[in-house]
Order: structure tokens, then sequence, then C-alpha cells
């Protein structure tokens, strides 16, 4: 790698006028007119990072503007807003940190600019970067991984929510076999396709990787195969380094759950595991139950939006229940969207209400009844509780009824 030009002073000259231009607030300033000589808005949040990062007098700064943030609703930053970008930063590049670009409107012109900018060897603190739900394509993913290789401190990269297609998918697993330190990679909702779990699957096998959380939801799967579970279980068996995995909306079915169980048994790392909108119904419940009672390591289980308890079935509530008096690991569960019956929330009650490490469930949008209202009021009223559980609903009693209501719930 080439090293960086600096000032005839030297690397430490250039460091200390770094320091200095952000201290001062020089930055913020030569952002604010770079934004008036092009005629834009000024965005309120790239200012306020630049004055925390001039109070924090640390000589480093970052960026984060978020288009979903309320005061971005009417000015979220374009593909002209990255040249302005490139023109006010990339003198100080060496001492941006962190990059949030959320939720814009940048395209793969705005992409190219960033890469060609903002991105590559000169961004030696850049440890963070984020493009979610943007109108990125697959060229300009290409320009962002190919300036990422070059960039030596990045950890975590969110792309999630971005048209990519196969193409855009493989370059981020090429991304991820070339960066072998890179801790976090969020690919949900890009379009990928069956192919592209294959290779992230046999990435993740082959070469070394210190990837700790994975996100590859919601993939354009069109068999009714489940060749890419058994990729991901085969993988899963012998990683020891995933401790968050987002598979949802993989069109996971009871005997794909099956094979997926039988390979998470061999696998200690998995802290996270996010099921959430598959297709698993009271039989893939009974094989996620082998799994928690079995030695598992599991601290939040999310299994919202399938078919457990559907058409009245209890015997997948049945099945988590038993596991959840049996298991002493797992403190986070979300059963919400599971058609769950009034006889299968007692189930699980029943179990709960026992539960000494459990700390937080997930069940408002199921069919309740009075009994099972009744249950869980009693155990969200019980003052000698060992550990008070945290729910998505509260209980009240309303005249001879219990009323149950939703509600925020807070980790």
């Amino acid at each position: 790698m080439a090293e960086a030009s600096y000032p005839a002073g030297g690397a430490d000259d250039a460091n200390a006028g770094l320091m200095q231009l952000i201290a001062d607030g020089s930055l913020a300033k030569t952002y604010r007119d770079e934004v008036n000589a092009a005629a834009r808005k000024v965005s309120h949040q790239v200012e306020r990072c630049l004055l925390e990062a001039t109070e924090a007098k640390r000589g480093t700064f970052f960026i984060e503007a978020p288009g979903n943030h309320k005061t971005a609703f009417t000015s979220r930053l374009e593909d002209e807003d990255m040249q302005i970008f490139v023109k006010a930063f990339a003198m100080p590049l060496p001492a941006l940190v962190r990059l949030d670009l959320s939720y814009n409107l940048i395209t793969d012109i705005g992409a190219a600019s960033l890469a060609a900018g903002l991105l590559g060897q000169r961004a030696t603190c850049l440890s963070a970067l984020s493009l979610r739900s943007n109108s990125i394509g697959p060229d300009g993913c290409e320009a962002i991984c190919s300036a990422l290789r070059l960039t030596p401190s990045l950890r975590r990269l969110d792309m999630s929510q971005n048209q990519l297609g196969r193409k855009g998918g493989l370059v981020l697993v090429s991304l991820l076999r070339d960066s072998p330190e890179l801790l976090e990679l969020l690919m949900g909702d890009i379009e990928a396709d069956i192919d592209v779990l294959v290779s992230l699957a046999a990435t993740l096998l082959q070469y070394p990787s210190q990837l700790k959380v994975c996100d590859i939801q919601n993939p354009r799967i069109s068999t009714l195969q489940e060749d890419h579970t058994v990729h991901l279980g085969r993988m899963l068996r012998v990683n020891t380094t995933i401790t968050e995995l987002y598979i949802g909306k993989l069109r996971i079915r009871d005997d794909g759950i099956r094979q997926l169980v039988d390979f998470l048994l061999e696998n200690k790392a998995l802290r996270v595991l996010d099921l959430r909108c598959n297709d698993l119904g009271a039989d893939g419940a009974a094989h996620i139950a082998k799994l928690l009672v079995h030695d598992c390591r599991l601290l939040t289980l999310n299994l919202a939006g399938n078919r457990i308890g559907e058409k009245c079935n209890l015997e997948g509530a049945r099945e988590l229940s038993e596991a959840i008096s049996y298991n002493t690991t797992l403190r986070h569960l979300d059963l919400n969207h599971n058609q769950l019956c009034g006889p299968a929330l007692q189930l699980l009650g029943e179990k709960v209400e026992k539960s000494t490490t459990l700390e937080s469930l997930e069940l408002f949008h199921s069919q309740w009844d009075q009994p099972s209202s009744y249950t869980f009021h009693t155990i969200l009223n019980d003052r000698g509780r060992k550990l008070p559980l945290k729910t998505d609903f509260v209980t009240s009693e309303v005249g001879l009824r219990i009323e149950v209501c939703q509600a925020a719930l807070v980790r």
C-alpha cells in the first residue's frame, strides 16, 4: 500500500494541521462555504457533527446524516452533495472515523464520487460506513467496494436496502473474502439471489474471517429447494466468529430448519438468531426447541411472522414452552404474528412464569382470550418475581375483564 503524501513538514505536521482544522471550527466553515458555492442546502445534521467534533477536541470527526431523521425530511442528500463532501472533507479525510449516509437519495453517480474522494487508503481511520436504503445499484456498489479494499480500518459496512441484485451481492461477498478483518456486513434486502447466499456461505467456510454480524435477509429465492439452508448450516457448524445472524425471509420451511438445527447443535458462538418471516410451522418450532434444550448459547431468538400456531395448533407452543423451562441462556424471544391462540399462549405463560432467565417476550400480535390474558396479567404483576419480564404489551383489569394493550418494549 502506498504511503499517504504529506506536506513538507512530514506526517507529524500534517496531523497537527488536521487537529487544528477540526478544533478551531474551520472544517464546519469550509463545509458551509462549499454548500453555498454549489447553491445547495446546508445539512444541519452534518453541521452538528462537525461542531461536536470541534467541541470534543479529539482530532477526529464523523458524519451522521441519515435521511430518515426528522430534520432531513425535505433535505435528503443527493449526488451533488457527495461532490460537496469530497471538496470539503478530502483534505481532513485521515481524521474521518465513521460515515452514515443511510436513507438518502444517493445513486451510482454519488457512490462513485464517494469512492473516488472519501474512501481508500487515505481514509486511515474510517471504521464504519452506512449507505443503507439509497438508490445505489451494482455499478455503484462495485466502485464502493473497490475503494474499501484499500481502506485499512473498515470494520462495519451496511449496504442493505439498495437494489444491488446478483452482481452487487457477489461484489460484497468478494469484498468479504478480501477483508478478513471486517466485523459486520449488512446486506439484507438487496435483491440478491440464491447464488449470493451460497457464495457467502462458501466464502465464510473456506477463507479466514473475523465477521461477527451478518445480515442477509430477504433475498430473491424462487426455488422450493433449500440448498441455501444446507450451505449456511455447513458453514455455521464450524464457524467460531459469527455471533449475530439475520436470515429472515429466506423461505426456510420445517425441513429446512431441521437441517439447520442439526448443524447449529455444534455451534457455540451464535448469540442472536433472527428467523422472522420464514415458513416455520409447529414442526419447525419443535426443531428449534431441540436446539434450545441442547447446550445452546443463544441470547436472542426472533421467530416473528411464521405460522407456529396455525389453525390453533398447540404443539409448537408446547415444545417451545418446554424448551424455555430447560434453557438457561435465552434472554429475548419474539413470537409475534404466529397465529398463537389462547391455549397456546397459556402453555407459554405457565413456563415463562417459572423462568428465571428470560428478560423480554414479544407476543402482543396473538389471539388472546381471557384465560391467557389473566395468566400474563399475573406474571406482569408479580412483584416477587426475581427478574421482571419486559413485554411488548401491558395488561389491565377493566371491570371483570383483563385487557391486553400494545406497548413499546425497551430492553
